[in-house]
């Protein structure tokens, strides 16, 4: 069977005890500081050395006994894990705030910008603390969100005209490239020729209707016969129409 994932309280607790068994640890002189008072001209003696480390460790003992209990290791490890876990917190908390505040740096202009802005102040202590300056905040990213979207707009008029500059530009006129002359426009060659034919028109129209309906010479002859030459008028019409179009008052070249 596995073994339990040790806690923090746990392993700080293991840590203290581990520590306090060194200092409980009984004192003894080592060979060497023997051997030098061994050698020396008033050497302690060993009796009286050992009797004086006996009660020293006895009373290192019940010192560690005293103080260093097991349920006050185990006080000690749960108040450093509290201590860690109230640190952590914090800096958790900190990071937190670091993350959801706005940075000096930031660009307002910028459109992606504007859209991660919160719609209220991210840390919550202000929002009591200076609640003046967090409704400004508010609405200051209202009005920045309204501009940003009014940019939007202009920014697609602004590709649409492009656009459209671009599909009417071979229609540009300038001084080497001028438009074509078929085109109907104000004041161009295909207004002005239709306004010639319109009076040519007119003209034409008057004298066509002050032509007779029958020929001169057969006047008097059509007052007495009912039988109408139809080949004379029309060879009679067609003479009439002919020296109207060669007429130069009527066609001035």
């Amino acid at each position: 069977m596995a073994a339990p994932t040790p806690t923090v309280p746990s392993l700080k607790e293991s840590f203290i005890t581990a520590q306090t068994n060194l200092l409980s640890q009984p004192l003894a002189p080592s060979r060497i500081w023997r051997r030098n008072n061994n050698a020396s001209s008033q050497p302690i003696p060993t009796r009286v050395l050992d009797d004086a480390l006996f009660n020293l460790n006895q009373t290192i003992q019940l010192h560690c006994r005293r103080v260093y209990p097991p349920q006050a290791s185990y006080n000690v490890a749960e108040q450093i894990s509290n201590s860690y876990a109230r640190d952590a917190e914090e800096r958790v908390g900190k990071l937190k705030e670091s993350e959801s505040s706005i940075g000096r740096e930031l660009d307002l202009a910028a459109d992606d910008a504007i859209e991660e802005l919160p719609s209220s102040w991210p840390i919550e202590t202000d929002l009591d603390n200076y609640p003046e300056e967090a409704d400004q905040y508010e609405a200051i990213v209202r009005r920045l969100t309204q501009l940003s979207e009014e940019r939007k707009q202009i920014r697609l008029r602004v590709e649409q005209l492009r656009r459209i500059e671009a599909a009417v530009k071979p229609l540009a006129t300038t001084d080497e490239v001028t438009i074509q002359d078929n085109l109907v426009t104000r004041d161009g060659p295909v207004e002005k020729e239709l306004e010639r034919m319109r009076v040519l028109l007119a003209r034409v129209t008057s004298r066509v209707a002050g032509l007779p309906d029958h020929p001169a010479n057969n006047r008097s002859g059509s007052r007495t016969s009912s039988v109408v030459d139809l080949g004379g008028m029309t060879k009679s019409r067609k003479r009439n129409i002919d020296s109207f179009l060669a007429d130069p008052r009527v066609f001035p070249s």
